[in-house]
């Protein structure tokens, strides 16, 4: 790896494929650690709002049209899986951009082992391109993951969702004391 210096900024030339040489910001891995980590804590926020949702049904269980509070108490989990998942997905962005070149030549190299497959030996070759194929929607797409991070109403959710789930679990450990 080589390091120098330019406008300001320390680059990194990488060589991991040969014959494509990309250029790494050596800031982008701290906020990377930033994202990634903020992605658990909403995922782990998400398995106790979780958690709560099946302590209320469980509670509630006999109780017929109170299981209703049941279902809207999932609604937290929900919210705070999806932006997890998005998050994580905008934490390896940078990593998706960064291999881009080398799986547009896997693409290319596939295509052509394809096109050049006799008869008999064309399902190694077909494999290889359908799995490459699959990885070019993220070659198309790159910005696809933040898109629910710049919806204000989704990140409105996450932030109420946020706030609730502590709440959450507090109410459903009282209503299994309660009704349990």
């Amino acid at each position: 790896m080589t390091r120098i210096r330019f406008d300001g900024c320390d680059l990194s030339l990488s060589s991991r494929h040969p014959g494509a040489w990309t250029v790494v910001e050596s800031g982008t891995w701290a906020r990377v650690k930033v994202v990634r980590t903020v992605s658990r804590v909403a995922r782990w926020l998400s398995y106790a709002a979780a958690f709560a949702t099946a302590l209320l049904a469980l509670a509630l269980y006999d109780e017929g049209s109170k299981i209703v509070i049941a279902v809207i108490a999932a609604v937290p989990a929900v919210v705070l899986f999806l932006f997890s998942m998005a998050l994580a997905e905008a934490a390896a962005l940078p990593e998706r951009l960064r291999n881009a070149p080398a799986d547009a030549a896997e693409l290319q190299a596939s295509l052509a082992q394809l096109s050049r497959a006799r008869r008999g030996g064309v399902l190694r070759p077909l494999w290889r391109t359908g799995r490459a194929a699959a990885g070019a929607r993220e070659l198309v797409t790159p910005w696809a993951p933040l898109l629910p991070l710049v919806n204000v109403p989704f990140l409105v959710a996450t932030l109420v969702s946020a706030l609730v789930t502590p709440l959450l679990v507090l109410g459903a450990l009282a209503m299994l004391a309660v009704y349990g």
